[in-house]
C-alpha cells in the first residue's frame, strides 16, 4: 500500500515521527488534532475503562492509518488509546492539512475508507466471536489472525508471533489467567509451543477442534536443541 502515488505523496508532505516501544501516542480524551500512518513498526488500538481494564480493538502495521475519526466532526474527543508495540516511525497530517491534500489526491480517501471497511469487518467478527465461540475458540482464532500479520517471523514448523499472557487476554476478552490455560492446552494439543512472548502456532488445519501440524509439542526442530525457540 505505501508505494501507491497518493500515499507516497501522502508520506511525503507529512511530518515524520519516531516513537519507542509502549509509547502512547495518542490518549482517550484527546482533542483530536492529526491523522497518521505507520510506516514502521506496530501499534495496538486500546479501549480503556474506569478501572483501567483494557481490551484490545486491533493492531495496526505499516500501511495503516489510524487517528482517522477525528476527521468528522461529531467526533470531538479521541475514543480509544493508540500505543506503540514496537518501536514505530509514522507520518504525521494536520486535519486542516489533509483536507487540502484529498483536492490533489481524491484517491487517498479510497486508501482511508477501504481501510476503514476492513476494521469494522474484523470487528463484526470479533463481536459474533464473543456471542458464539468460548475462550478456546476466540484465543485459537486471534492467533491464527495474528500469525497472517507482517509482523509474524516465518519458522520453519509454522509461524512465530510475540504476545504476551496479559496482551492476549485484552484481545480476546478475558483473564490473563484463562489465556495462559487455554495456551498451555493448545500446547499439549499440539497446535503451539510456547517460549516467554513467543508463541509457535504450527502449520496446517484444524480437524476436529484442534488444530494438528508440525512435531510434537515442545519441540521445535530449527538447527538447535528440543524446547528452544529462535525467531529471525
Amino acid at each position: 500500500m505505501l508505494h501507491k502515488s497518493a500515499v507516497q505523496a501522502f508520506v511525503c508532505q507529512a511530518h515524520k515521527k519516531s516513537f519507542p516501544a509502549k509509547h502512547t501516542v495518542i490518549h482517550a480524551g484527546d482533542d483530536p488534532q492529526s491523522l497518521y500512518l505507520i510506516l514502521e513498526g506496530s501499534v495496538s488500538v486500546v479501549l480503556e475503562d474506569h478501572e483501567g481494564r483494557e481490551v484490545v480493538l486491533a493492531y495496526l502495521n505499516p500501511g495503516e492509518f489510524f487517528g482517522e475519526m477525528g476527521l468528522f466532526p461529531e467526533h470531538n474527543l479521541r475514543s480509544a488509546v493508540v500505543r506503540t508495540r514496537s518501536q514505530a516511525l509514522v507520518a504525521e497530517f494536520s486535519y486542516a492539512g489533509f483536507r487540502r491534500f484529498v483536492r490533489d489526491y481524491p484517491d487517498i480517501m479510497f486508501e482511508l475508507s477501504g481501510q476503514m471497511a476492513c476494521r469494522l469487518r474484523d470487528l463484526n467478527q470479533r463481536v459474533a466471536n464473543l456471542a458464539f465461540m468460548d475462550v478456546a475458540g476466540r484465543l485459537t482464532h486471534a492467533l491464527l489472525e495474528l500469525s497472517k500479520k507482517p509482523d509474524a517471523v516465518p519458522h520453519p514448523s509454522g509461524t512465530v508471533v510475540r504476545i504476551s499472557r496479559q496482551e492476549l487476554a485484552r484481545h480476546v476478552g478475558c483473564s490473563r489467567e484463562m489465556a495462559g490455560r487455554v495456551l498451555k492446552k493448545l500446547k499439549n494439543e499440539g497446535f503451539v509451543h510456547s517460549q516467554g512472548r513467543n508463541i509457535l502456532i504450527y502449520r496446517n488445519g484444524q480437524k476436529g477442534g484442534t488444530i494438528h501440524g508440525g512435531p510434537a509439542a515442545g519441540t521445535i526442530h530449527n538447527g538447535q536443541s528440543a524446547g528452544m525457540m529462535h525467531a529471525a
